[in-house]
């Protein structure tokens, strides 16, 4: 976690409602956030009036140098009883995309990452190239694929305008509809609603 993101957490009010991954609620606790929910996979919370449910990935997790692995890792489906929306989070290719669509039903939108993947000897235990995320976004049954994990700044040996241009051939090579694939400039938001 960086230093940014560290301080932009422990600025939030105490009593925020917190969604982690089952191993990181005691950070919370121990900085006296009093509604932390800690979830497994396939475990659900209901705030408000959404439902969040965090879903396997294919990586690993590491919070400092010596805790690899002592959390789960993930990503969450949130549905708000018109909308379910997938965030895969950091992921490789795996097969429970598949179970992801079958178990949690239709889905509007998926947020899949498509850059961070050369080598493809080193970073394919950890990360999808765009023919994976393709073939999960297919796997997933979604509406609408969004790209994301690209582009911020030159992580691995892909030239950093290569995920999107490979997603875009990826999606014309399975004929799926180019407008069902939303690929966001850096920085730029996107509306998921209907």
């Amino acid at each position: 976690m960086t230093t940014w993101t560290r301080r932009r957490l422990l600025a939030q009010p105490r009593d925020a409602e917190i969604v982690v991954p089952k191993g990181l609620g005691g950070w919370f606790a121990r900085r006296g956030f009093s509604r932390v929910h800690e979830l497994g996979w396939w475990d659900h919370v209901d705030l408000r009036d959404a439902r969040i449910t965090f879903v396997p990935s294919q990586h690993w997790s590491q919070r400092g140098p010596l805790d690899r692995n002592e959390s789960l890792w993930g990503g969450y489906v949130i549905e708000d009883g018109t909308h379910r929306v997938y965030h895969s989070g950091d992921t490789a290719y795996f097969e429970g995309f598949g179970d992801i669509g079958r178990r949690l039903g239709k889905l509007h939108a998926a947020m899949l990452p498509i850059g961070a993947y050369e080598p493809r000897w080193f970073m394919r235990p950890q990360h999808m190239n765009p023919e994976d995320a393709v073939q999960a976004f297919l796997d997933l049954r979604a509406d609408t694929f969004v790209a994301m994990h690209w582009g911020t700044f030159r992580l691995t040996d892909e030239p950093v305008g290569e995920p999107p241009l490979f997603t875009r051939a990826e999606f014309r090579r399975h004929t799926l509809e180019a407008e069902r694939l939303r690929i966001p400039a850096v920085g730029e938001s996107v509306w998921l609603g209907r």
